[in-house]
């Protein structure tokens, strides 16, 4: 009779031990499958989005005048230009490393900002004013403190969807 006691109890215990270890299973698998779900939803609306900086330059020497020429190599059109992210990291003048997130204008850019001039998509013939695939859309970045003369900068040009390239831009 006494065996039958401690008998139940470890017998108890092991049950709720592994009800509560299913439980955790269950709940860690289904929170797996969520995660799973959005991760593939993601790579879904990235497949669309490609992007290949053709060519970046400063258009006078220690001027914070840049321009940035992107051509859309992929499937999906952008039609909101202030989605995408522009990033400079460079050398100014006082020799003090720069790292700075640019700006968005519609009008002329003033310091930190970029634009896309009024011809600034070519050839822009299927979607007025949307950057199509095939089509080459030219930023205009307007950068203070000015990078210095006879260094290299490093501008990003980033998706809404995270898809992004890089280019270096030496300044003559």
């Amino acid at each position: 009779m006494s065996i039958i006691a401690p008998g139940i109890m470890v017998i108890t215990v092991f049950l709720l031990a592994s009800a509560l270890m299913f439980g955790t299973f269950l709940t860690a698998s289904a929170t797996q499958g969520d995660s799973l779900k959005d991760l593939a939803s993601v790579n879904t609306a990235q497949a669309g989005d490609h992007l290949n900086i053709i060519s970046a330059s400063v258009d006078s020497p220690d001027s914070g005048d840049l321009t940035v020429t992107v051509d859309n190599t992929g499937s999906r059109s952008t039609p909101d230009f202030s989605r995408l992210d522009v990033i400079l990291e460079y050398t100014d003048t006082s020799d003090n490393a720069v790292v700075t997130y640019v700006d968005h204008s519609t009008s002329a850019p003033g310091n930190n900002q970029w634009t896309i001039p009024a011809s600034g998509i070519a050839p822009d013939s299927f979607n007025p004013n949307m950057w199509d695939p095939d089509e080459v859309i030219t930023i205009d970045i307007l950068v203070s403190p000015a990078v210095k003369s006879n260094t290299a900068a490093l501008v990003a040009v980033v998706t809404t969807w995270g898809i992004s390239d890089t280019s270096s831009v030496t300044n003559p």
